[in-house]
């Protein structure tokens, strides 16, 4: 429990500044007082647009990050451990993480509509770099001796594939899997935002369309919790791949 509480201290620490801001604010629709905002949570639950909009917006971000993830890790070993892999592969993917994937939208409007398509692909193509990129970096990162003993003493390619290069690029995927959530989240706000009748990004657009402050900080809150649950969902993801390593 020490632990725990020490964990959440800063956070409780920086809900405090905040009550104690918006209390002594004359005004408070600039920053509404998480009483307000605690408020404006009942009012969206009882109108029946936030569980729905929450989730859709996961299913959203599961999809386009399993997506992205799913053409990802084979590009990353592929890349890793050949050089024509990695000569095919390894700049086109390069230039499309210079590429602000926001950019992409209206492309992606064009090619795919502003159906689920579009959001979908928008947020697999901000995960699929950085799960790429970490995932080459953790294949090269083995170490050769490794694999020239598992051929010295013939051991079986699942053996070899399972105990030696899944193990070693596990810490770079998990890590790649962090960024790239993190990046999914970001990229749902953008598609979110074009023609959307449900998600947390379509409330945040309409709070702001009519000025209700209360709600735009809920919507903020909801993202902040939504990112933490996810940090978690990886860090009991890696701990389980630990246990059964």
């Amino acid at each position: 429990m020490a632990r725990i509480g020490a964990a959440w201290a800063s956070t409780l620490v920086l809900f405090a500044l905040w009550a104690l801001c918006t209390r002594s604010a004359p005004d408070t629709r600039a920053l509404p007082s998480p009483g307000e905002v605690a408020a404006a949570f009942v009012d969206m639950r009882d109108e029946g647009a936030l569980w729905p909009s929450v989730r859709v917006s996961v299913l959203r971000v599961l999809a386009g990050l399993s997506v992205g993830v799913a053409l990802a890790v084979p590009a990353g070993v592929v890349s890793g451990a050949s050089r024509p892999g990695r000569a095919l592969i390894d700049k086109p993917v390069h230039m499309l993480r210079a590429i602000p994937f926001p950019a992409l939208a209206p492309l992606l409007i064009v090619t795919l509509g502003i159906g689920e398509a579009m959001k979908v692909t928008l947020i697999a193509v901000g995960a699929f770099a950085l799960v790429y990129v970490n995932v080459r970096d953790g294949v090269r990162a083995i170490d050769s001796g490794l694999l020239e003993l598992a051929r010295a003493y013939r051991m079986p390619r699942h053996v070899v594939f399972t105990k030696i290069l899944l193990c070693g690029v596990l810490p770079q995927f998990m890590t790649g899997l962090r960024f790239a959530i993190t990046v999914s989240w970001i990229a749902l706000v953008t598609c979110e935002t074009v023609n959307s009748s449900a998600g947390i990004g379509y409330l945040l657009a309409r709070s702001q369309q009519f000025f209700r402050t209360d709600q735009m900080v809920l919507c903020i809150v909801l993202y902040a919790a939504l990112g933490l649950l996810s940090e978690w969902a990886v860090g009991a993801l890696e701990r389980l791949l630990h246990t059964h390593g």
